[in-house]
């Protein structure tokens, strides 16, 4: 059974990106892995615009699908929209991509090659501490996109490699196979949920705040347990909140490995 001797920092944005980063086990360094594609995904093809201005290709058309879901939301994007976007026709849109349903997808996938994976460096905790926190860095930025990437985004070049950066990381722990992909799937759930609710509107707030004050007018002798946890209800900032979090789902994962299951 493996400790945890690194109580270290995140180490941020520093380091190559999930792409670029393959299997990287507790303490260990491999090479990039390279998964391969997919079936449902078509190769991208390879065409030069015609007339001046930069050549449209899949890159170019994912990027820009992405800036128009930053500022105007998923349900604002459409084929037709984003060729207006890009000053072409929507036939030059669909050369390279299938329909809306994949360009969602490969909006996924780019949140997923935004995440810079640090270099392994201390122990488990230290590890998922640091690789978390990059992965909140492109969520946060482009919140209304966080939903694209629950779905075939997931399996994307990026996707694969942080899977399996992570699931080397608490196998290298000690954790036994099922054990391991059970503390993924609940670091993974946490680190949606909370970027799902970090994005939140001044109504928002104002909920918050006045739920909050009236959490804590509850009469203590109905509801205690209410009245114990109420001084912490609203305090504290994005950064603390999300620290605080991390810490209990990593807290969980060492109490897996104390009873050694």
């Amino acid at each position: 059974m493996a400790s945890d001797t690194g109580g270290g920092k995140g180490t941020g944005r520093a380091g190559r990106t999930a792409a670029e980063r393959g299997r990287e086990g507790a303490g260990e360094t491999a090479g990039p892995v390279a998964a391969p594609p997919p079936p449902w995904r078509r190769a991208s093809p390879s065409r030069r615009r015609r007339g001046p201005g930069p050549a449209l290709d899949r890159d170019r058309v994912v990027g820009a699908a992405l800036g128009l879901v930053d500022r105007e939301g998923v349900a604002a994007l459409s084929l037709r929209r984003l060729a207006a976007e890009l000053g072409v026709t929507p036939m030059a849109v669909y050369w390279h991509v299938r329909d809306k349903a994949e360009l969602l997808d490969l909006i996924g996938e780019r949140l997923f090659e935004m995440v810079e994976v640090p270099p392994a460096a201390g122990g488990w905790r230290a590890q998922l501490r640091a690789i978390h926190r990059a992965m909140l860095v492109p969520l946060l930025e482009h919140p209304d996109a966080v939903g694209l990437m629950v779905g075939r985004a997931r399996f994307g070049p990026a996707g694969i490699a942080l899977f399996e950066r992570i699931l080397s990381v608490l196998l290298g722990a000690g954790l036994a196979p099922g054990a391991a992909l059970a503390a993924y799937q609940s670091l993974y759930l946490f680190q949606l949920g909370f970027a799902a609710t970090a994005h939140r509107s001044p109504a928002f707030r104002a909920v918050q705040v006045e739920g909050a004050a009236y959490l804590r007018s509850l009469d203590p002798a109905q509801f205690p347990a209410i009245a114990t946890v109420s001084p912490s209800i609203g305090p504290g900032s994005l950064e603390e909140q999300y620290a605080a979090g991390l810490e209990v789902v990593l807290a969980g994962i060492a109490a897996t490995l104390v009873r050694g299951r």
